[in-house]
């Protein structure tokens, strides 16, 4: 259970690295190819397709200055839930809840829900 608490906890990590650095790839190996992203961006509800995460931060690029903290809510078997609350990203701050499910004994984020 431990080995999967640090587990989740490092596969988010890449998702806040690479948007730190700008890295899509980076993010792109947290999530599952099918993932999906609902949530509210400058009050127009942003949904569908991981895809429109990895065109904005190709599109808006690394920012260093952001802080991140990340907290692993609940481990139960092969489910988990990840809170993500990043701060100043591009001078915007979310709260994501990412859901992330072990997939042939390899951790990937397959939801991610957020508030701006």
């Amino acid at each position: 259970m431990i080995k999967d608490f640090h587990e989740c906890k490092d596969v988010v990590m890449q998702y806040v690295n690479g948007c730190a650095t700008g890295d899509v790839e980076l993010v792109r190996n947290a999530f599952h190819k099918d993932a999906v992203m609902y949530g509210y961006l400058n009050g127009s509800l942003c949904a569908g397709s991981i895809d429109v995460l990895y065109g904005a931060i190709q599109q808006l690029g690394g920012d260093t200055e952001k802080k991140a903290e990340v907290d692993v809510l609940e481990v139960t078997g092969t489910a988990a839930t990840v809170r993500v609350m990043l701060e100043n990203w591009h001078g915007m701050s979310f709260t994501d809840y990412h859901s992330l499910v072990k997939i042939d004994g390899k951790w990937q984020i397959v939801s991610k829900v957020f508030h701006q």
